[in-house]
């Protein structure tokens, strides 16, 4: 894709050629390869020329800008990535190059010219309409007919060439609730580059009803391959982007009302490029999970027998294991609930973990709102899975339940930003709840909240969160019935007339602007009210869509700087939807925004059933005051990908007792026979009952540890396995009988010391009976309180080489070009950083984070081309 794509790349190794043996540690975050996405939009007065600082750039990289062929602008180290040329014309050629180490890069053209404006509220408006090929009419079984408009998009990198396609859902005119019976016509998915050109259309097919709450479509690159594929239910006579039917496209499961409440169900993994089908598996659960158990009022754990509760679905992509994207995908939320995580390595979708919650007032049950969203709510490098009124950890197990019950509309971001992880901004339907509004931290507790009024319970359908108010620190919130607006403290503002749909970056300042279907507002935080930004129904015929939730079709920042575009479609016209662009240039210097993980994940989401906004990760107002760089690895040539070399080792045998954890929701017995030692350790059988067991190792290391089980149920008994709060994985445990024990592996790893062993059930059967550990080393045991580590022999000064490299100014000397490797170890021999770049031949400028090194000395090793080529020993400054 060319050279003007740096990379930067925290290492994960097991050793070095300086012989030390080191740990591994998180790697980034895998994120896509993009282009520059240099734009040039018509502004009325000329050009407005933008560009992504992508998250592989170093902050301060500077730019210069061509036109024609001619320098026109030198953009400076701080300085935004956007410029008003006042002489620019729609037929102009632009290019842009990055300045690094003095060295002006390769020039990059144009991504996207945006040749249309429109003036309304005072600015010139670019924008871009793209021509879209409608499904035909469609006549019902009964008769009648319906026809098709523009619905919920989504975007990605599809085809691997640096730049965003859009994917969209049609919505045909007799679309439904899911409490409502009625024909639906079919739901067709297009794929369009941004040029207009359609790629593929995706048929689902007569066995998918079309409606808010059915097609939950996931677009993210998640095999790493450059090019995103698209994750979404299918059924009997789906069609592919190739033609080619899925299943039996013969059946018609619909029944007189127009309902599909049988047939077979799958997931299906579709290439980006051409819409392929390239994996399909059965939809988990299927949606008679329930049906063999029955109420009083003969209706299932779904509670009702008309396909309403049970066909209600949500999607989010996150990344559960810190550094690739995992599709989730959910069933209910209104009484059970059902959410599975899924992995796809090119060829096969697997299971990753399997979340069930069926029993009332426990675990995720009666706790969904209409839409799901994955962000690392706590920081600790794992995405969680939020689901409304409760959470999961990335592993599938319970995080928190709040029982405050269903709500339309929730918001994660962070609020506050003197408060540790992320907030969320959850309403709620339920006139019972506690509040009818709250803020609530990472762990689920409210940190304020509105209660219900004293006159009785209010049904609060909308909410919205943003940093619309600069007079005060953090976001404000409001919601429909609320009482108004609130500071991210919880103090009353007023009860200004807002939005509360939806948020956008639009002008040139870092606070939210405030969108309702193709309508902008600014709110004036002097006067506390709302102002006209754009009016896009009256410059365009441009509106919204999902009725009274009235949403655009998409907001992402989709090409040029990290301000980002609104797509609406046309009122009138089915084959028009508009891109409509910011009229202004910012002064302030920030990363694309889809190279921040909580955000790219957000807009892989935003269309899944009421549609909620994308929020970044940061604070906005500090993040421009202090610009950061995003932790990420990008997918595609000349890209170092992280990964986790750390061998496996397995040259010992340590056997410890596994009937007695230090805590755990279960007992010790040793009721069946069959055990070796004391007994065994018994789970209880509810979802998420777990044991935690402290383990001494005298050394650190990636090893074997094998689980000595016995299963007297009838089904397995998967259990998440961690250490020292980080995923192992996923553990089968099948049936064997109460007396008959197996074994089961997984690899784990051990710092030296005393390590936090936990065992967490999957299933509402709790776990098997456990009664052994053994690690594949010596010098592993239970931890007694006694226990300790030998102390590290310390690193002599005099037996490293001379200095190639000064990590305080970060400049780099070597003799050839080619990939540099600069790691840093603290005097233990422990890995505490590392970076990755390629250099060219004499002096380079590589930055180390210098807040990864250690106080007092610590040693720094450069490789280049795989040789060592220094090692030195520093004193970190004080």
């Amino acid at each position: 894709m060319g050279s003007n794509r740096n990379f930067k790349s925290i290492l994960v190794s097991s050793a070095l050629a300086a012989g030390l043996a080191v740990p591994s540690f998180a790697a980034p975050r895998q994120m896509e390869n993009l282009t520059r996405g240099l734009v040039a939009s018509n502004v009325g007065k000329g050009m407005l020329v933008s560009w992504r600082l992508l998250g592989t750039d170093d902050p301060a990289t500077e730019f210069v800008l061509y036109r024609d062929g001619k320098k026109i602008a030198s953009v400076g180290k701080s300085a935004g990535t956007s410029y008003l040329d006042a002489t620019g014309a729609t037929t102009s050629k632009y290019t842009v190059a990055a300045v690094v180490d003095g060295k002006e890069q390769s020039q990059i053209g144009l991504s996207l010219v945006l040749d249309k404006t429109v003036s309304n509220s005072g600015n010139s408006f670019p924008y871009k309409t793209i021509k879209l090929e409608v499904p035909a009419a469609q006549t019902m079984p009964n008769g009648e007919k319906c026809t098709y408009v523009p619905n919920d998009m989504s975007t990605a990198d599809l085809d691997g060439d640096g730049e965003y396609e859009l994917v969209l859902k049609w919505d045909p005119s007799n679309a439904h609730d899911n409490s409502q019976t009625g024909y639906t016509g079919t739901v067709f998915i297009d794929a369009y580059k941004l040029n207009g050109k359609r790629l593929w259309r995706i048929d689902l097919g007569k066995n998918i009803r079309a409606g808010a709450h059915y097609t939950q479509f996931q677009v993210f690159d998640y095999d790493g391959d450059g090019k995103a594929e698209m994750i979404v239910k299918t059924a009997d006579g789906t069609i592919d982007g190739t033609g080619k039917a899925i299943g039996d496209k013969s059946k018609d499961y619909r029944d007189g009302n127009g309902l599909v409440l049988k047939g077979p169900e799958y997931l299906t993994v579709f290439r980006g490029a051409d819409g392929a089908a390239v994996s399909t598996i059965d939809f988990v659960p299927s949606r008679d999970i329930n049906q063999h158990v029955k109420g009083k009022d003969g209706k299932g754990y779904w509670g009702d027998n008309y396909g309403n509760r049970c066909e209600r679905y949500l999607a989010a992509t996150g990344y559960l294991d810190g550094v690739h994207p995992s599709a989730i995908f959910a069933r209910g939320y209104y009484t059970s609930a059902y959410v599975v995580a899924y992995d796809f390595d090119g060829k096969t979708l697997k299971q990753r973990w399997y979340h069930k919650s069926e029993d009332p007032g426990k675990g995720l049950y009666g706790e969904g709102n209409h839409s799901l969203q994955a962000a690392d709510l706590d920081g600790d490098g794992y995405d969680e899975v939020f689901f409304g009124a409760a959470a999961l950890n990335h592993d599938g197990t319970l995080r928190y339940r709040t029982g405050l019950g269903h709500g339309d509309a929730h918001h994660i971001a962070d609020m506050d930003p003197d408060r540790p992880g992320l907030e969320s901004w959850d309403v709620h339907e339920h006139k019972d709840a506690q509040y009818t509004e709250e803020m609530r931290g990472h762990d689920g507790k409210v940190i304020w909240g509105t209660p219900q009024p004293s006159s009785g319970g209010v049904d609060n359908g909308r909410g919205m969160a943003a940093d619309v108010d600069s007079e005060y620190r953090g976001y404000e919130m409001w919601s429909a019935k609320g009482g108004g607006m609130k500071t991210a403290k919880g103090k009353l503002i007023g009860t200004p007339a807002v939005s509360q749909n939806f948020r956008i970056y639009f002008d040139g300042d870092e606070y939210d602007e405030l969108l309702d279907g193709a309508f902008v507002t600014k709110f004036n935080s002097i006067d506390k009210k709302s102002e006209t930004y754009f009016d896009g129904p009256a410059a365009l015929g441009a509106t919204g869509c999902n009725g009274t939730k009235n949403t655009p079709s998409l907001v992402a920042d989709l090409f040029g700087d990290w301000r980002e575009e609104l797509v609406v479609r046309s009122e009138k016209d089915p084959t028009t939807i508009y891109i409509v662009s910011t009229p202004v240039a910012s002064p302030h210097r920030v990363y694309t925004l889809m190279h921040d993980a909580t955000y790219r994940t957000a807009v892989a989401s935003e269309n899944t059933a009421y549609n909620q906004p994308p929020h970044v990760g940061f604070f906005m107002p500090d993040m421009v005051k202090s610009l950061k760089q995003p932790d990420i690895y990008v997918v595609g040539e000349n890209v170092v990908v992280p990964v986790d070399t750390t061998p496996v080792v397995n040259d010992g045998l340590s056997m410890l007792d596994a009937s007695k954890p230090k805590d755990g929701v279960g007992w010790t017995e040793s009721t069946n026979e069959g055990f070796l030692k004391n007994g065994y350790f018994n789970f209880d059988n509810t979802l998420s009952s777990y044991g935690v067991w402290e383990i001494f190792s005298k050394t650190e290391a990636k090893t074997t540890l094998t689980i000595r089980y016995a299963n007297g149920g009838n089904a397995d008994r998967s259990m998440a396995v961690s250490v020292n709060g980080k995923s192992a994985g996923t553990v089968s445990f099948p049936a064997t009988g109460w007396t008959t024990y197996k074994e089961a592996s997984v690899d784990v790893k051990l710092k030296a010391g005393v390590n936090t062993l936990k065992l967490t059930s999957m299933t509402s059967d709790g776990g098997p009976n456990v009664d052994m550990f053994t690690f594949g080393i010596d010098g592993v045991e239970l931890y007694n309180g006694t226990q300790v580590v030998d102390q590290p022999v310390s690193i002599a000064p005099q037996s490293f080489r001379p200095n190639v490299y000064n990590p305080v100014t970060g400049i780099l000397h070597t003799n050839e070009a080619g990939l540099a490797e600069i790691y840093a170890f603290d005097v233990t021999g422990k890995l505490v950083g590392g970076i990755s770049r390629n250099v060219t031949a004499g002096t380079s400028k590589v930055m180390f984070d210098r807040e990864m090194l250690p106080r007092g000395a610590y040693m720094m090793v450069v490789k280049l081309n795989g040789r060592v080529i220094s090692k030195s020993l520093r004193k970190a400054a004080k």
